[in-house]
């Protein structure tokens, strides 16, 4: 979702502030990955932590690439044919 804000603000329709709200729980969420069980970095933070990069990296592939409208009406009105 911080992905999809940081492209909507790059193209200008969203505010800057849904961003920094997404950017917030992002961090707090890797800090919370790390923070409470251990003193140093391991193999299940880094682990987690470039899931999240491939996420990051999918939502904005995802966000800004254009999408073609698709085409309803045959199923909407089936006998119109």
């Amino acid at each position: 979702m911080m992905a999809r804000s940081a492209v909507a603000v790059r193209k200008g329709e969203v505010k800057v502030s849904r961003l920094y709200g997404w950017m917030l729980r992002t961090v707090l969420c890797g800090l919370a990955v790390w923070y409470p069980f251990r003193p140093s970095v391991d193999t299940a933070d880094l682990v987690v932590w470039s899931l999240a990069a491939v996420a990051f990296a999918a939502g904005w592939w995802d966000a800004s690439r254009v999408k073609k409208q698709e085409d309803l009406s045959h199923q909407i009105f089936p006998d119109s044919n």
